[in-house]
């Protein structure tokens, strides 16, 4: 019980520290402290645990990811080409709201730590247009992004829970996609609903003109997406070639450039990549969140409930997924073997606890950046959070009911 208190003190600290609109990094960084005190880790430790988060090459290639990323929007948005590809789809998809949530949701199919940041300029692009608060564009942005995780086969956390199961991804999708639906109807109500419609200034454009120029302004988007889920290139390499190639395209000058990086290099958001990969070092090696398992075995709660909530706080602790999935799944699945649960909607449920925590956890990435650039309110954004993962979960206890 002692140990699960110290898990909801770092949780609770965190939330407070938000809500007084404390950076998200340095928050981080105390939590890691936080954490090696109440797990009795050495401060030696600590420091080599902060150091080995602080230069491992994942946090690395993430913050390289991210920073290549807002260097393409900024690119884009500098020619025109932001602008362009928004006025086409308007065109093509003449309803701004439809826009607005199909924006982030296929970009969401490309698998990438802070993916959210590829679609957010385009969101932001519309939302403005039509008086959206930041709280409600970043809302947007990231539940879209990640309403097709619980059924699209190349995201990481899909084919570790099937791996676990032993079944296919595609058998494992069989079970879940009830869960899109409840994800794209939460995006509805909390997201969309109210947003007035207007019809999209088209300036006499024809749909073939609205196709081409959507084409001819989205190549940079569709060559990222080819190079890296298709042919699977190395991310930094791809994205750092099609930038200089849509520079030199655009016959990009000199003196346009600093203010380009200074505008793809924002404090906050790279502050909450370091707090998150140091963090995340630091419950890796305290073993912090092992413990979460013996901590609610002593609660006397029925399986099924420990199995839900025990990848839920782990989501909400780590907010990554292969780390919440990895962590938590092999330590609850044996609590579901002998109850009269079919393998499939067992791991449905494993799996909707683990990413409602990650969902809704302020160390998840595309949360903090998402959040980070929109300037949101954290208040406002949770108010619609909680009902929209509600409907999720209440889904996957329908699931688990009628297998």
């Amino acid at each position: 019980m002692l140990d699960l208190l110290k898990f909801i003190l770092i949780l609770g600290v965190t939330i407070f520290l938000l809500t007084r609109k404390w950076d998200l990094g340095l928050i981080l960084l105390l939590d890691a402290g936080l954490t090696a005190l109440l797990f009795a880790y050495p401060l030696a430790g600590l420091l080599d645990s902060i150091w080995r988060g602080l230069t491992a090459a994942d946090t690395w290639n993430l913050a390289g990811a991210v920073f290549l990323v807002l260097l393409l929007a900024e690119l884009m948005r500098r020619t025109q080409a932001m602008e362009r590809m928004v006025t086409a789809l308007q065109v093509v998809v003449p309803d701004s709201r439809i826009v607005l949530a199909l924006m982030p949701t296929l970009i969401g199919l490309m698998p990438m730590l802070g993916g959210a940041m590829f679609s957010a300029p385009m969101v932001n692009e519309i939302g403005t247009r039509l008086d959206l608060t930041p709280s409600r564009k970043t809302y947007i942005n990231y539940w879209f992004r990640h309403s097709m995780e619980y059924v699209f086969p190349l995201y990481s956390s899909l084919l570790m829970v099937s791996a676990l199961l032993g079944v296919s991804v595609y058998a494992f999708v069989s079970a879940s996609w009830p869960l899109a639906v409840a994800a794209l109807l939460g995006g509805v109500i909390w997201g969309l609903a109210g947003i007035r419609h207007e019809p999209p200034a088209t300036n006499g454009q024809s749909q073939r003109a609205a196709w081409c120029d959507l084409l001819t302004s989205l190549w940079p988007i569709l060559l990222v997406i080819l190079a890296v889920v298709v042919l699977h290139y190395n991310m930094l390499i791809s994205l750092a070639v099609i930038c200089t190639l849509f520079a030199v395209i655009k016959r990009l000058g000199p003196g346009q450039w600093r203010d380009v990086l200074s505008r793809s290099l924002p404090l906050q958001t790279f502050s909450s990549i370091f707090g998150v990969m140091i963090f995340k070092q630091v419950l890796q090696d305290t073993g912090a969140v092992e413990q979460i398992p013996q901590a609610l075995s002593t609660l006397g709660w029925p399986p099924l409930l420990v199995a839900f909530v025990v990848p839920m706080l782990v989501g909400l602790v780590t907010g990554t997924a292969p780390a919440a999935m990895a962590l938590s799944l092999p330590l609850v699945a044996p609590l579901l073997n002998g109850l009269p649960i079919e393998a499939l909607a067992s791991g449905v449920w494993m799996f909707v606890g683990c990413f409602s925590g990650i969902l809704l956890s302020p160390m998840h990435l595309c949360l903090a950046l998402t959040h980070n650039y929109f300037g949101a309110n954290w208040g406002e954004l949770y108010k619609v959070l909680v009902p929209s993962v509600g409907i999720i979960i209440v889904t996957a206890t329908g699931i688990v009911l009628l297998r």
